[in-house]
C-alpha cells in the first residue's frame, strides 16, 4: 500500500474550506458523510475508470488547530516502493498546492 503523510500549514480555521478546492482540482471528491470542518475525506469517484489499485484516498485532520497545522495522508493500493505511482503524483501535487498557498 502506498502512503504519503505530512504536516502542513492551512490558511483557514475550517479544514474543509481550505482543502475542498485543491482536492477537487485533482479530481477527488469530498465525502460529505464523513467530512466536517475539522476532518476531510476525499477519494476518486467510483466510476472514474481507474483500476482499483490506483484509486487514491486523502484524509486530512487537524494536528493542531490553534496553529492551523493539519496532517494529510494520501494512500492507494499501489506498491509503496514503486516510483511514479498515481498516489505519489497526487501527494506531490497536493503538497505543491499547499506550499503555494502558504
Amino acid at each position: 500500500m502506498a502512503l504519503f503523510s505530512w504536516i502542513t500549514s492551512v490558511d483557514s480555521d475550517v479544514l474543509l474550506e481550505a482543502l475542498a478546492e485543491p482536492l477537487q482540482q485533482l479530481g477527488l471528491v469530498v465525502d460529505p458523510s464523513v467530512s466536517s470542518p475539522s476532518q476531510v475525506l476525499a477519494a476518486d469517484c467510483p466510476n472514474c475508470g481507474l483500476p482499483m489499485a490506483q484509486r487514491v484516498t486523502v484524509l486530512a485532520s487537524w494536528n493542531c488547530s490553534r496553529s492551523r497545522e493539519a496532517q494529510l495522508e494520501v494512500r492507494s493500493s499501489e506498491p509503496q516502493l514503486r516510483q511514479g505511482t498515481r498516489c505519489q503524483q497526487i501527494a506531490e501535487q497536493l503538497q505543491r498546492r499547499q506550499s503555494q498557498q502558504a
